[in-house]
């Protein structure tokens, strides 16, 4: 599948390398401390669908031995990568067309995965079937559509084209406000019992520059020579990378948001 410059096979595109551990000061360790969360009372199997190379489900399985976890993801060289990384249960599949049997599953967890996927309603419609009722489906989504962000600011942008960028380099397809995301959940008859609000000014302005430098990196047009783009970013990112965490772990708020934590119960 592909989409623009992306690929989901291209190895430098594969998400989810990196490892993360609860209590990191990052908003990776702020992801995974809600999904725990909202996983504290469940036993069982746990579905991770866009796992990538693997990062949250080895994070899970750290915290949550006694779960039965199964990542998957429809990249074959990211699945490849997670094996090789640390055993465990790894299947290609397509998250709109899950290959498990009704109420196969306690809980489903995704991270940065809606935004990539053609149809997102069929997404939700196929974590909705394979999860038992009363079973927990947790997510973080992006919410790229979201008013008051800086991603509407600079959504008809030329100069700074951040959807290109994120189409070009992570396969971002999908734009999203809170409401719908929220309509996708009801329509299935998804329960919502928690919602938190995340990746607010500051995280949105390192995420921007992130995808400035990967642009420039990957040879994209500029002023400035890649050595500046470099040292400018990384100079910025000493101070975005803390700072966004705090700005997060203090506030919760709808206002200035882009990333919002679903949890929701199947009836």
């Amino acid at each position: 599948m592909a989409y623009g410059r992306y690929h989901v096979e291209d190895p430098g595109k594969i998400q989810g390398r990196d490892d993360v551990r609860l209590g990191e000061r990052s908003y990776a360790g702020l992801r995974l401390r809600y999904a725990l969360e909202s996983i504290q009372h469940v036993h069982g199997r746990i579905l991770v669908p866009g796992c990538g190379a693997g990062r949250y489900v080895r994070a899970l399985a750290r915290a949550r031995p006694d779960l039965q976890i199964i990542g998957g993801d429809l990249s074959k060289t990211a699945l490849r990568e997670a094996r090789r990384r640390e055993r465990g249960w790894y299947l290609a599949l397509d998250a709109t067309r899950l290959p498990f049997r009704d109420a196969s599953f306690d809980a489903v967890i995704f991270f940065d995965l809606l935004e990539h996927v053609p149809d997102p309603a069929a997404m939700i419609r196929e974590c909705s079937r394979v999860l038992r009722p009363g079973g927990i489906l947790h997510c973080y989504v992006p919410l790229e559509r979201q008013p008051g962000t800086l991603y509407m600011l600079l959504a008809q942008s030329q100069r700074v084209p951040i959807r290109r960028w994120k189409r070009d380099h992570v396969g971002h397809i999908q734009h999203f406000d809170d409401s719908t995301v929220l309509r996708l959940f009801w329509h299935e008859r998804l329960a919502v019992h928690n919602l938190a609000y995340s990746f607010h000014f500051i995280g949105q302005l390192h995420d921007i520059l992130d995808y400035w430098q990967r642009e420039r990196m990957s040879g994209g047009t500029g002023y400035l020579p890649q050595w500046a783009v470099r040292m400018i970013c990384r100079l910025a990112f000493i101070l975005t990378w803390r700072l966004g965490y705090w700005e997060d772990r203090l506030y919760k708020g709808r206002w200035f948001a882009s990333g919002l934590h679903v949890t929701a119960v199947k009836g």
